[in-house]
């Protein structure tokens, strides 16, 4: 029982840590191109780590590990999102500028 306290404990404090990311990303609607890989990379880490507790059957792992999957999934598509609307964004600006300043 105590380790499964300790789990707990460790999945909420993991849980707690992410939420500034995302409050700051949405507050910003700014996200790095760069941050990306990084961000693939923990989702293929908890995709093979919830993986490997479901064949344990250890129900406080999977919850650890499907909470973990969860928040580096919405982690991952609110980067994309921001990557891809300010790219979007920095497109049209560039266009509309090259548009004011075309000699025709």
């Amino acid at each position: 029982m105590a380790n499964e306290i300790m789990m707990y404990a460790a999945t909420g404090f993991y849980f707690v840590c992410y939420i500034p990311e995302l409050y700051a990303n949405y507050k910003n609607k700014n996200a790095n191109i760069y941050n990306i890989p990084e961000k693939v990379l923990m989702l293929m880490g908890s995709i093979l780590a919830f993986s490997y507790a479901i064949q344990l059957q250890n129900v406080s792992i999977i919850l650890n590990y499907s909470l973990n999957l969860g928040i580096e999934i919405i982690a991952l598509a609110m980067r994309l999102y921001y990557v891809l609307q300010n790219n979007r964004n920095t497109m049209v600006i560039v266009s509309a500028a090259t548009e004011e300043t075309s000699p025709c």
